[in-house]
């Protein structure tokens, strides 16, 4: 059995530090002042992005569970469904001029949770 509470805490053990690592560049003087006019703050999309990773997780530990041969897909499913999300909260962003860090920001923080599931997914399939 696998427990959705084990892997909750792999990924908040994952994302926490780099959250703080991140919110500590940005109001450090390394990025001056760059993230103050972000159409999305950093912990709005940290706090998003984890929302999507922990449902996506929990619904893959249950049909893990229940009928192991379709957590593959049902793995692909969702994580279609979140890129389908992340493209309609993208798409302020892109349509705003000059803003290539906020752009860089966003697409990072995607793909670090999406690495962080994948991962953890995939260490879900090799258990069985």
């Amino acid at each position: 059995m696998i427990n959705s509470i084990g892997i909750l805490k792999k990924l908040i053990f994952v994302a926490l530090p780099i959250f703080i690592i991140h919110v500590m560049l940005f109001n450090a003087n390394l990025i001056t002042g760059k993230g103050a006019n972000f159409y999305y703050s950093i912990p709005l999309l940290y706090g998003l992005f984890f929302m999507l990773s922990a449902a996506i997780l929990i619904i893959v530990t249950k049909i893990s569970e229940k009928n192991f041969d379709n957590t593959g897909m049902v793995f692909m499913i969702a994580t279609s469904i979140k890129m389908v999300v992340a493209y309609f909260l993208v798409r302020p962003i892109l349509l705003i001029e000059d803003n290539k860090i906020e752009k860089i920001n966003f697409f990072i923080i995607f793909i670090l949770f999406l690495l962080i599931e994948t991962i953890l997914v995939a260490k879900i399939l090799n258990k069985k």
